[in-house]
């Protein structure tokens, strides 16, 4: 007598399939859109810049874009743009211009490394990039890819003495925010070169 499970168990079910479709859309029209901007999202160029001097260029980049407000989908290698629609908790970008996590740190890289490193357009992909740090060995302008139990949702840069720069949130600006509240989260850390 199974009628497809309970009103909740089916709700459920219906958000997670929402939230999947929302990502997958989010992840194909942030890779069309640089595509038609001519941004490769194919990866980094090897050699691009190494060493400590690339890691303060990208802090240097980000912290420029202090105040900017937060768009889901904002952002890209040529600074702060409309975002797009919508997020899988519903918000959408194309109202406001600024950057999300991914785009700042996308165009941070992009700017410092005046134009040979092109990250890929999401956090979970640029996370793949450059070498694996440790926590304790992080130095600035380090990528950190959050998760939470669900992937990596977030991404920031390392801007030394426990704090990242990072674009947080809807209804929040480009800042720099403590590491700390997000010690109970799994961290993936890469350093470019």
């Amino acid at each position: 007598m199974c009628s497809g499970g309970t009103p909740v168990a089916q709700a459920a079910g219906r958000f997670v399939r929402i939230a999947l479709v929302g990502s997958l859309a989010y992840y194909i029209s942030t890779i069309a859109r640089d595509d038609a901007n001519g941004a490769d999202t194919k990866g980094t160029r090897p050699h691009a810049a190494a060493g400590a001097d690339l890691g303060r260029r990208i802090v240097a980049e980000a912290k420029t874009q202090r105040g900017v407000p937060y768009s889901w989908g904002g952002g890209g290698t040529r600074g702060k743009s409309r975002g797009i629609c919508c997020s899988p908790g519903g918000y959408d970008g194309r109202e406001t211009v600024g950057f999300d996590c991914s785009g700042l740190v996308q165009y941070a890289v992009y700017q410092a490394s005046r134009g040979r490193i092109i990250l890929p357009r999401v956090a979970a992909d640029q996370v793949r990039r450059g070498k694996p740090v440790s926590r304790s060995a992080m130095r600035p302008g380090d990528l950190i890819g959050f998760d939470h139990g669900q992937g990596i949702t977030h991404i920031g840069i390392y801007v030394g003495d426990g704090r990242m720069v990072q674009a947080p949130q809807t209804g929040d600006v480009v800042k720099i925010s403590p590491l700390a509240p997000r010690n109970d989260q799994r961290w993936t850390i890469r350093r470019l070169q």
